[in-house]
Formats: C-alpha cells, structure tokens, sequence
C-alpha cells in the first residue's frame, strides 16, 4: 500500500509554482549531484516571478547555498527585497524554458526574462548550475497555471536519452558535378568573396615597427608584461583557428557550395596572415624568446586546446547539421565572435588612448577588419543550417551558453594576475562588450529559425 502511495505521487502533475510544486523541486535539486557540483560555488538568495496577465504575478524564493537547496517557497513579505537576484518573466516566456525552446542564460542574455536585481556578469559563470535547477525543476511532472494538469500538452516531464535519429553520415564518394557552372555573385559568400579580394590584401611585412620598437622600450614591466600577455593570447588563438578551420573547408567543399568554398579560401589566407603579423610583432619589437604557455590559463586551455579542436575535428567524420552547427557556434561566435572580437577592441582601444604601437594599431585595424568578415559568414552558415534545421535550435542555444562560460572565465583570468591593471583596462569592459555582442549574434540566429532562411 505504501509502495502504491508513493509510486502514485511521483506520477502526480504539479501546477508549476506552486507550494506542492516548489518542495518537489527542492527534493530533486538536493539528489541532484551534477547540480550540487555546478553550484558548490553559488551562496546567494533568487526569487523568480512569473507575471501572468490579469492575474497576481507567482513568485518562488529559493535560498540555494554551495550547492545545497535550502529552501524554495511561495515568497513571502521581504522575500523580494532580501533575494541578491530577482527574475521576472512572463508565463508564455517561462514556458519556453521550461519546454527547452529557450535556455535559460539566453533568455537573460536577449531579455525575454529579465535580471531585476543582481549581476548578469556573475550569473553567466554559473551557466551549468542553471541548467541543472532547470533540469530538476522539469524532472517533475508539471504544468502551468491555466493549463489542465491531466491533458498530455500540460504535463511536462523531462526527456531521457536521445531520440534524435542518426544524422552523421560519412562524406560521399566525391563526384565532379556542375564543374564550369555559373557562379552566383549576389550570394552573401560571393559579396564577403568580393570584400575580402579588396580589403584583405594587407601585407603584415610591410608594416613598419620602428616606432613600436621604441615604445616597448619606454614601457614599465607591468605594462610590457600585459602587452605581452595579451599579445601571446591573441597569437596562439590565430594559430590555432588558421590550423583547426580546415575540417570545416572540406566539409563546404563536399557539399558543393562552390560560393562559399571560394571565400574560404580566403578566410583561411587571412587567419593565416594574422598568426605571421602577431609572430612579427614578437620577433621585431619584443626581441625575446616567450614561454607562451605561461599565459594559458585553465579556461584558455578548455577553448582552444579542447573545445575548438574537438568540434572541428569532429567534421573530419561527423558532417550532420548538428556537428557543423556544433563547429560553427564553436569557431565563428564564441572563440570569433565573442572572444577574439572583445579582445581586439578593448586592446586597440588600449593603445589608441595611450598613443601607443602605431604599427601594431595599424595591423589590429587590418584584422578587425578581416574578423568581421569571418564571423558574418558564421552568422550566414549557421542561420542556413538553423533554418533547414529548426530541430537544433536547442542544440545551438546550450552550445553558446557551455562556452559563454568558458569564454567569460577566460576573462576573469586575464585580470587576475593585476592589481591594479595597467593602462586603465577594465574587466567590466570586455564582459559588457562581449555580453552585447553575443546578444546580437544570438537575435539575429533567432530571426533565421523564426522566418527561414533569408541573407542578403
């Protein structure tokens, strides 16, 4: 009789917010061990309110500490003036997380549930102890208010194991088709084709150090040690996406997307032309060997020696639209579009204000140039594929947010190392730059799986 009880309780469909609801969320999140893990760091209060038109909005408080839930209930007087963070959203917004239309940090991150109180910058290092509260909260079987808890549309319990069907394939035997064809030069790939035949013929050799020279010398050590810091990371990033975006190439060429494959080739010339220019730099204004991999830090190490090698190289036998989508988030928006592109705009800002390195300037200008190139072909590839594939909008959405995380530690860890930080560079500066970008980035995808695939 007592077996029966419980196994009818465990089955039983819970209004989302409310008391019964809530304590069950407690006890999944305190036999979660991934989320125990996640958040053995986190010690702060949350309230999250969902406003519901025409109806007194719900509010949960949930007292969360070092990975232990304390505490979740129906929030009381104080409750909302007590919580470190406030989470507002409404029901419709709530439900698309909760039905793993939207992940969590890219709904805070494009404003479809919004931050009221505390810090988006610290909640975005904490991406994977929010995917476990939401894990365990969806765990449950559950439905919203206004819905009927016993139809099969309001009753929500958490999917378990993989149900997406074998979509990875091999590349097919190459056969020469279409070879003399027309090309189409009003395909987005054809016009950065265009841009790039006329923009990105910089030469790093022909740029003069001479005067760079003499500003290394008049430097302080703190400030030759960030210079140098900074400058080692951007050099083994060029290198490694100049070395890791082959699998990618081949994969296009496969296909037989001739229009992209041709601006590629170029895409390929310039990172390449990137990893000479920061090599020269090196070698004619610093004038001494560097041990590189002291500036590696665990999370530098995480993108660049794992994250995007492994994606890419996953191409070589994996050529679905998960793992191109998977390489793409991977190379073009996070360690492209979020990282490299904060970096080189907080670090030309940096010499710009101090007058500084007119011929690492000059180069920096060259390659933001070029990058912008290389991440609106990123943002192209991934909206046709997003588009021909609206299934892995998911897949997409957890991809960025894994490596916001990562990229956002790598950050944190460039200024740990100063106190005070030369040259007047602020943290908060590259994380709210990177932070909008990637809101951006993010939008723009959204626009792709709502409408089709539409680039001019």
């Amino acid at each position: 009789m007592v077996v029966k009880f419980i196994q009818m309780k465990s089955t039983m469909s819970l209004e989302i917010f409310s008391d019964a609801w809530a304590e069950s969320w407690k006890d999944h999140l305190n036999t979660n061990s991934k989320y125990r893990e996640a958040a053995k760091n986190w010690e702060w209060t949350l309230a999250l309110v969902m406003e519901i038109e025409g109806e007194a909005a719900n509010c949960l408080f949930l007292d969360l500490w070092h990975g232990q839930c304390k505490d979740i209930r129906i929030c009381q007087s104080g409750d909302t003036e007590q919580a470190d963070y406030i989470i507002t959203g409404k029901k419709k917004d709530w439900k698309d997380i909760f039905d793993r239309k939207t992940e969590p940090m890219m709904a805070l991150i494009q404003g479809k549930i919004k931050l009221k109180k505390g810090s988006l910058l610290s909640l975005s290092g904490y991406t994977a102890a929010a995917k476990e509260l939401l894990q365990s909260a969806i765990s449950i079987p559950s439905y919203f208010p206004g819905e009927n808890g016993t139809t099969q549309e309001g009753s929500r319990t958490a999917e378990t194991g993989n149900n997406e069907p074998d979509r990875a394939g091999k590349f097919p035997p190459s056969v020469i088709t279409d070879r003399g064809k027309n090309l189409d030069r009003e395909s987005f790939p054809m016009k950065l084709f265009e841009k790039a035949k006329q923009l990105g013929t910089w030469n790093p050799s022909k740029i003069d150090f001479e005067e760079d020279r003499k500003d290394w010398e008049n430097l302080g050590a703190g400030e030759k040690e960030v210079l140098l810091h900074l400058t080692s990371l951007f050099l083994a990033g060029e290198e490694s996406v100049t070395e890791d975006i082959l699998p990618l190439i081949s994969v296009i060429a496969r296909e037989k997307r001739l229009e992209e494959e041709l601006y590629l080739t170029t895409f390929l010339w310039e990172e390449a032309k990137h990893t000479d220019f920061f090599n020269r730099f090196i070698e004619q204004v610093v004038q001494q060997e560097v041990d590189y991999s002291r500036f590696h830090t665990a999370g530098y190490k995480k993108l660049f020696y794992d994250e995007l090698p492994n994606a890419m190289n996953r191409l070589l036998d994996d050529v679905s639209p998960k793992a191109q989508i998977n390489a793409s988030v991977t190379y073009n928006m996070v360690v492209e579009g979020t990282l490299a592109e904060t970096g080189y705009h907080a670090y030309y800002a940096m010499l710009e204000q101090n007058n500084l390195m007119p011929g690492l300037r000059r180069g920096i200008a060259y390659l933001k140039k070029d990058e912008s190139r290389h991440i609106a072909y990123g943002i192209y590839l991934l909206s046709r594929l997003i588009a021909e594939n609206p299934e892995l909008w998911s897949e997409l959405q957890q991809r960025m947010e894994h490596l916001l995380e990562i990229a956002l530690r790598v950050i944190d860890e460039i200024f740990e190392p100063y106190d005070p930080m030369p040259f007047g560079l602020r943290k908060e500066d590259f994380t709210d730059y990177a932070l909008n970008q990637f809101k951006k980035r993010i939008n723009r995808l959204e626009i792709a799986k709502e409408n089709g695939f539409e680039y001019v």
